[in-house]
Order: C-alpha cells, then structure tokens, then sequence
C-alpha cells in the first residue's frame, strides 16, 4: 500500500490552492485493496483554521481528530472492508498561514468494490465539493463530486 500512496502521489494533479468547501482525495484501487489519501483546508471539519481559542474550539479539534480515526465516518467501500489504522495529521496552526488536515486510510476488502459511500457530507458540513484522483486497474481519471454524491469506481 505504500508503494500505492507514492505512485498516486506521483501521478494525481497538482494540489490545487487552498479553497475553504473544497478538498481533494487520492484514489487507488489495487483489486481488493483501497487506499485513499484526504487532504483538506482545516476549515472544512472545523469551522476554523487559526489555532483554536475558546474551549469549545479546543475540544473540536480534538473531536474531529478522534472521528477522523475511523475510516467509516469519511468513506465506505460497497464491500466488506476492513479498514487499517489511519494516518491523520492535524494542523499546526502555524501564524497567518492557512491550516490544513491531512489523512491516509487503507482498507481490505472480501471483493474489489465498485463504489464507495462518502458519509463525510453528512458528517461535516464544511465540504461543498470534492476533487477526486482515481486510479484502478482501467486506468486513471478525475471527478468533480457534489454533496450527497457517490464515488463510483467503474
């Protein structure tokens, strides 16, 4: 799966600017393993991107890194799946520059699945939209996904 991430990383469009409501995913399908990369503004899963300065603040980063820790509150593959421990990586909060929230999850699926459910629009409100890198065994191509819809892997 490393060797995924890095030949996605390879091939995937330039990263696009920092737009709040946007983010980016990384797609490989290698038969029935899954691995997909999120990189997204900070703003989108928290409603901010500055270091937090209330405790309300405080405790939403810290409750968006906990939901982040499970693949199924972002992604479900249409097959059984079983999903790795993620690679999150929370902002720094680094003065007057924008914030971003990476994370990495790898799944194992029974059989190669042919969509995959993005329960993130319901979970977080922030996205308004999603560029997505797709690479399967047919090839490689970019989609433009709106809220409430699917990522479909034929």
């Amino acid at each position: 799966m490393a060797a995924m991430s890095i030949h996605t990383l390879s091939i995937a469009a330039d990263h696009g600017a920092h737009v709040h409501g946007a983010a980016e995913i990384d797609v490989v399908v290698d038969g029935k393993k899954v691995l997909i990369t999120l990189e997204s503004p900070a703003d989108n899963l928290l409603g901010f991107e500055r270091a937090p300065k209330s405790d309300y603040e405080k405790n939403k980063v810290k409750d968006v890194a906990a939901q982040l820790q499970f693949a199924a509150n972002l992604f479900a593959p249409n097959a059984e799946c079983k999903s790795s421990k993620p690679v999150v990586t929370m902002p720094t909060f680094s003065k007057g520059e924008h914030s971003d929230i990476s994370a990495e999850y790898a799944f194992e699926c029974s059989n190669m699945p042919t969509q995959i459910k993005l329960p993130l629009w319901k979970n977080f409100a922030g996205f308004k939209g999603l560029t997505v890198n797709l690479v399967t065994d047919k090839g490689q191509k970019q989609l433009k996904l709106k809220p409430g819809q699917v990522l479909d892997l034929k």
